[in-house]
């Protein structure tokens, strides 16, 4: 074995310099680029300033963020309002640190952290002495140059300070190491440029945020998985999540909190409402229609609210599938809105009963409407489904209607015929009514390939052909009764 084989190579340590870890959340980057630009300059080249954009492709994540944890003297948190929660990055990244100082203090080596933040900081650092940028919603309000004339950086700004004292620590570990101090002319009027470059950065950036985010739409956000949507088909999983979203208070259209409920949460509280299933069938209509992919998504759905007076369209806007298997649903509630009333009071109500005279004319008793009683009864038992569904929709948003326009008050119809009409009218109706809504109820809980959805349409089929035997005499009677006031109003001979 040659002499040398047995030389050991002992390699000088590496010097100590100051390490520093910059923590923010994705939303305040470019804050927190300006700050790391300005602690990098004033601390030199004794100084590593991390800050986690610089990371590595191919470097673990989270195993790096570790590492240089062990490694920080000075962590600085970057707040702006926009602190994640405690299982993501910045959070990890703070109790990381705070555990870390308690574990390895050390007498040469204090270990530190400082929030920079606007207005306060975050509460799990309120005990810190930090930095408060200075910017308020107020500053905002000026513009770029207005700003830059207002700012006033001396040896007294908190940001100035900070950076001098960390100077100092740096030029004690160079002379510790053996290198000479660094020669700084007007020391002080260097950092005083240094922040106010950040600062202007700063309010630039924030000048581009909104200030505000109104969001009156009534928007709810459902969340499932693929597997889970797969193992019903026609309906949505118990366990999807419906997240209320914006300020519209869109929960109020089925008579529930604003609050994030499942859907089988959805179901047992709305229990008791007569629109439940027509909600149900609409959302699971819009959601289901999307889930291959198609363009040609069903917003064609309509719901009546809980009190019965007002009328929404749902509409999917975003449907999201995420490699993972989770399924996001973005539905707006958008109000159906009517036209407004002009001209005399009487004319009007005249109008709109004669509206919703005709209409109920042309849903049941003519032949060319999907649901006139022999259509009902050569339905085949896939398209029955949907017939029964759309009778419930049209029963609702006829009640809407008439409450809407005042009509659902007998003493309004007998300006145009009498009271022995109106109660004739009245016992004939409704117990068809109760009979329809329940034969379309059942129809949900029973599969169209059984025997016994023949017998529910033909049951359908008799009640709306009984319901023209009763109704029509009565609904002519209404409509002349109707024309002849109009009439009157406009003075037609």
């Amino acid at each position: 074995m040659a002499a040398h084989d047995n030389v050991q190579i002992i390699s000088e340590p590496k010097p100590r310099i100051l390490r520093v870890f910059i923590s923010y959340a994705k939303e305040d980057e470019k804050i927190a680029v300006a700050a790391f630009e300005a602690i990098r300059t004033a601390l030199g080249t004794f100084a590593d300033v991390f800050i986690d954009n610089a990371l590595q492709f191919g470097v673990s994540f989270q195993d790096e963020i570790r590492k240089r944890l062990d490694e920080t003297d000075l962590l600085v948190v970057i707040y702006s309002g926009a602190l994640k929660a405690s299982h993501s990055f910045t959070g990890m990244e703070l109790g990381y640190f705070i555990g870390t100082m308690q574990r390895n203090q050390q007498p040469d080596r204090p270990r530190k952290i400082v929030p920079i933040f606007l207005d306060n900081p975050p509460d799990t650092l309120s005990g810190n002495e930090g930095i408060n940028i200075g910017i308020s919603r107020a500053t905002l309000e000026l513009s770029l140059e207005e700003y830059s004339e207002s700012l006033k950086i001396d040896s007294e700004n908190r940001m100035v300070k900070f950076l001098s004292e960390f100077q100092e620590v740096v030029d004690k570990l160079r002379e510790e190491n053996g290198f000479p101090k660094v020669l700084k002319r007007h020391e002080e009027e260097d950092l005083c440029g240094l922040v106010r470059k950040m600062q202007l950065l700063i309010f630039g950036h924030l000048k581009t945020r909104p200030e505000s985010t109104l969001k009156p739409q009534k928007q709810v956000t459902i969340k499932t998985n693929s597997l889970a949507l797969e193992s019903v088909r026609t309906d949505l999983p118990d366990d999807a999540v419906l997240t209320p979203v914006g300020t519209g208070n869109p929960m109020s259209i089925f008579g529930l909190p604003d609050q994030e409920i499942t859907w089988g949460e959805f179901g047992k509280l709305t229990q008791g409402s007569k629109f439940r299933d027509s909600w149900a069938d609409a959302i699971t209509s819009v959601v289901t229609s999307s889930l291959q992919g198609q363009l040609d998504v069903d917003n064609s759905q309509v719901i009546v609210s809980n009190d019965e007076r007002h009328a929404f369209r749902v509409i999917l806007t975003t449907g999201t599938r995420y490699f993972n298997g989770i399924r996001e649903f973005n539905l707006y509630f958008v109000e159906y809105l009517r036209p407004r009333d002009f001209g005399d009071t009487d004319t009007t109500l005249v109008l709109k009963g004669l509206e919703l005279s005709c209409r109920f004319r042309f849903l049941f008793l003519e032949k060319s409407s999907e649901f006139y009683h022999m259509n009902i009864r050569i339905a085949v038992p896939h398209r029955f489904h949907e017939i029964a569904r759309s009778i419930e929709r049209e029963l609702n948003l006829f009640r809407r209607d008439s409450i809407e326009m005042g009509l659902d008050k007998a003493n309004i119809w007998a300006d145009f015929v009498d009271w022995q009409y109106l109660q004739k009218m009245s016992e004939a109706w409704r117990p068809l009514e109760t009979k329809i809504r329940d034969i379309c109820a059942q129809t949900r809980s029973v599969d169209e390939n059984a025997e016994r959805i023949k017998e529910l349409r033909d049951s359908l089929a008799e009640t709306v052909e009984q319901l023209e035997t009763e109704i029509k005499p009565l609904n002519t009677q209404l409509i002349c009764g109707l024309i002849d006031g109009l009439k009157k109003f406009c003075s037609c001979p």
